[in-house]
């Protein structure tokens, strides 16, 4: 199984929302990630769904490895 593939499984979420968030991000940005923002990717998706949701919203703090990774999962309209 591909790093892609891999990836693509992770990412099918319980939250309908995050399914399109992430789904996104790997259509516009995983060509380009580097390896450290794949890594944080994976890392991210070791948390749970409402964790993932308060971050993006802006209502919980976001860990500084992650800003980066957070403020392109926020732009959908690439």
């Amino acid at each position: 199984m591909s790093e892609l593939s891999r990836l693509k499984m992770r990412c099918r979420r319980g939250l309908k929302e995050l399914d399109v968030i992430f789904q996104h991000y790997l259509e516009c940005h995983y060509a380009t990630a580097s390896p450290a923002e794949i890594q944080q990717l994976d890392e991210l998706l070791t948390l749970q769904d409402p964790i993932i949701w308060d971050m993006l919203l802006d209502m919980t703090p976001i860990p500084v490895p992650y800003t980066g990774l957070i403020a392109k999962l926020r732009v959908v309209n690439d």
